[in-house]
């Protein structure tokens, strides 16, 4: 009897731990379980943002290539314009010569015919205008503007 009571005793301390193990054990499937749910509730969370992240991105896309259009819009008709007014500068420019041109003509002109007359009163202004020759073929508007001027100025 006495091997059987020791191997009962071993038994009954091996059940003691497998329980208090199997105890132990019970708390951290619990735990689990718990953390678990709460994971998956993240996890439903998750997804709910990056739901919403992509449809913000798409959104973002979208209003992205209406802008980079609406530059490449605005880009093209600045340069359209900045070449329009390189024109118009240049053929102003050489307007202003040939203005510049006429007017020391005119000048030299004047000196010269005033030395042949004798003290005859002239109307200079009128006849300098009157000898400029501007022509409105062929210009845009801002330079008929420009002769408009020049002509009221006469």
């Amino acid at each position: 009897m006495g091997w059987l009571n020791l191997i009962d005793g071993i038994l009954v301390i091996l059940l003691l731990a497998t329980i208090f193990c199997a105890v132990g054990l019970s708390r951290r499937l619990s735990l689990l379980r718990s953390d678990k749910k709460n994971l998956e509730k993240l996890m439903g969370e998750f997804h709910n943002v990056s739901e919403k992240a992509e449809k913000s991105l798409t959104g973002i896309r979208a209003t992205a290539e209406e802008v980079s259009r609406e530059l490449a819009e605005a880009n093209a008709k600045s340069r359209s314009m900045r070449d329009e007014l390189a024109f118009l500068v240049e053929r102003a420019d050489r307007l202003a010569e040939k203005i510049a041109t006429n007017s020391n003509d005119l000048l030299v002109e004047k000196e010269t015919n005033e030395k042949f007359l004798d003290n005859e009163p002239l109307n200079d202004s009128a006849d300098t205008a009157s000898r400029i020759d501007f022509k409105d073929n062929g210009q845009s508007e801002v330079e008929r503007e420009l002769l408009s001027a020049l002509r009221r100025v006469k």
